[in-house]
């Protein structure tokens, strides 16, 4: 499994099904796609951060699972934003908060339910997903139960670590910032059912820190599931997304549905 596999699979899923794409903001990275069910009316809206280490990647590489969703009665968007070196990981952090308000206030634009939105993300993705999920929406103005589930896939929750590893050659923060991007120094502001899934393949500290989340999601009342993909390892997971009748899938769906 390769990066070129996301883009190629997700190409494929553009052009069969064309989505729409708004702005949330006045970068020309701050955009989104939208796939939706033809005469899509209050449907739930999954809301997908795409992964690639916080420095590639982009929405162009998450359209696949799309179909998915859109399959079954629910709408799925794929959002873009700066990586680094030209950004940074807080102005990330605001970039996925803004255009998560964006498709709150919006949502009746092209069919969605504000009052049913999910995010899910994978690798740094789900990293920014969790960051997500512990936001304090109510002092953005929105509802503090803005994010009704989440799907954090071989995520990681606490920093610490991974400034410790070869990737704080591009990753800066400060140490407060390192703390309010780490999810785990904030599970009392998660709000909604989560699921948390890895890869049996996975490197130690993906699985670990996967681990780590779901158990202090248990914790609190929030766990929804945890699933060790069996066989899979970390670039494999999100394409599981891609098929229906996979398990992920299935718990995805059911989250949406509102039965955790």
């Amino acid at each position: 499994m390769t990066l070129y596999s996301y883009e190629t699979g997700s190409a494929a899923v553009r052009r069969a099904h064309p989505p729409e794409t708004f702005s949330y903001g006045d970068r020309p990275s701050e955009t989104l796609d939208v796939f939706a069910p033809a005469n899509a009316d209050r449907l739930p809206v999954m809301v997908f951060i795409h992964g690639g280490a916080w420095r590639a990647l982009s929405k162009l590489s998450v359209s696949a699972p799309a179909m998915t969703f859109v399959g079954n009665g629910a709408i799925y968007v794929a959002i873009d934003f700066d990586n680094l070196p030209i950004n940074t990981l807080p102005g990330m952090a605001d970039q996925c908060r803004r255009a998560l308000l964006w498709v709150w206030r919006n949502a009746a634009r092209f069919g969605g339910d504000p009052d049913r939105i999910h995010v899910a993300g994978h690798s740094s993705g789900g990293h920014l997903a969790a960051v997500m999920l512990t936001t304090d929406w109510a002092a953005l103005g929105a509802p503090p139960t803005l994010l009704k589930g989440g799907l954090v896939l071989s995520g990681m929750c606490d920093l610490y670590p991974v400034l410790l590893s070869v990737r704080s050659s591009y990753v800066k923060v400060s140490g407060r910032e390192r703390d309010d991007l780490s999810p785990i120094r904030a599970m009392d502001r998660v709000a909604c059912p989560v699921v948390v899934a890895w890869g049996e393949k996975e490197s130690p500290e993906f699985k670990r820190q996967s681990i780590q989340f779901a158990d202090a999601l248990d914790a609190s009342g929030h766990l929804a599931g945890r699933f060790l993909l069996e066989g899979r390892n970390h670039f494999e997971v999100p394409n599981l997304l891609n098929d229906p009748n996979s398990s992920l899938s299935k718990a995805a769906l059911r989250l949406m549905s509102g039965k955790g």
